[in-house]
């Protein structure tokens, strides 16, 4: 009886999360709702925001390129970053006059779940 109950107990700890599970008829595949346009121009002292939302169940999982190469604007140094909960959108702040011209390039979000991936349209940021 010990034995059983061994591998019973962790089975009845993780009932609940069976519980959630989304039945296959709800789930819903990313799909792009807003995106910034195709080109995008800012002074050199501009915040640059880029926009990127999505829909789909369960639920998305956003990640931005920028010039064909992962881009992950948290961890860039010298600026500040606002970044929405349950969205790809974000807002990088500068700290020196032209920062905004070490950004420039052509990004593009992806939002995916495990029914899979959408792409946005290429976002061509440049500064002026």
């Amino acid at each position: 009886m010990v034995v059983a109950l061994r591998y019973v107990w962790p089975l009845l700890l993780c009932s609940p999360c069976l519980l959630i599970q989304i039945p296959e008829e709800l789930m819903e595949p990313p799909v792009i709702t807003e995106q910034s346009p195709r080109r995008l121009v800012v002074f050199p002292t501009d915040d640059i925001s880029l926009k990127c939302e999505a829909s789909g169940k369960p639920e998305v999982q956003f990640r931005w390129t920028r010039d064909g190469v992962h881009f992950k604007p948290k961890e860039e140094l010298g600026v500040t970053v606002y970044q929405s909960l349950h969205s790809g959108s974000f807002t990088i702040t500068g700290n020196n006059s032209n920062f905004a011209q070490r950004f420039q390039g052509i990004y593009r979000c992806f939002a995916s779940n495990k029914l899979g991936t959408a792409m946005s349209h290429e976002i061509r940021l440049m500064a002026e």
